[in-house]
């Protein structure tokens, strides 16, 4: 499970000062956060273009839940085509949720923060829709690799940098790389 990302965290990453120049000049209804990026708040998302490439937008983290107050964070990307409530947004409605990286807990409570192994943002998968004015997202999950397992029972699916337009553009493609084995990550324990 995703429960929080971070982002804008760090200065020294090209792609992020460049993301948040983006974001600060275009006309958002909402305020992107920076650094920790919890469920309910507004981040930046990448959607596809008119034609091609990436569009950076600003969208809230959750989807309401008819069902309890809490909100939907996270869709298994295992069962996305079965599920209703995430089928039509899997099929049309593809986003990138750039991170420097991702956070999951121990059952103690031990921190660990995952990042990709490189200098440059990771990319997680996600889909998002629109409620009315607002467009909310929620981040894939799936089996985690090796190195989370030992931390946690799920993980974001991390989408190679070099098929993010993949993700965005072809549902074949995007299929097949909730499937695979994602970029390499390093872990940290925080706390």
């Amino acid at each position: 499970m995703c429960g929080r990302y971070t982002l804008f965290s760090h200065k020294t990453d090209t792609e992020a000062r460049r993301l948040w120049q983006a974001l600060m000049s275009a006309e958002t209804k909402a305020p992107a956060s920076k650094g920790d990026i919890a469920p309910s708040e507004y981040a930046p998302v990448y959607i596809a273009g008119d034609k091609n490439g990436r569009v950076p937008t600003v969208m809230k983290w959750g989807y309401p839940n008819p069902y309890r107050k809490a909100l939907i964070i996270n869709a298994r990307s295992e069962t996305l085509l079965e599920k209703e409530t995430f089928r039509e947004d899997f099929l049309n409605r593809r986003c990138l949720v750039p991170a420097e990286g991702f956070y999951e807990w121990t059952p103690e409570k031990k921190l660990f923060v995952f990042e990709g192994s490189g200098p440059s943002l990771i990319y997680l998968a996600g889909i998002y829709r629109e409620t009315g004015d607002t467009r909310e997202f929620v981040i894939l999950t799936r089996e985690p690799v090796s190195l989370v397992a030992e931390i946690h029972n799920r993980m974001p699916v991390v989408i190679p940098r070099d098929q993010a337009e993949a993700w965005l553009y072809d549902t074949n493609a995007a299929l097949e790389l909730i499937r695979t084995v994602p970029p390499e990550l390093v872990r940290h324990c925080l706390k």
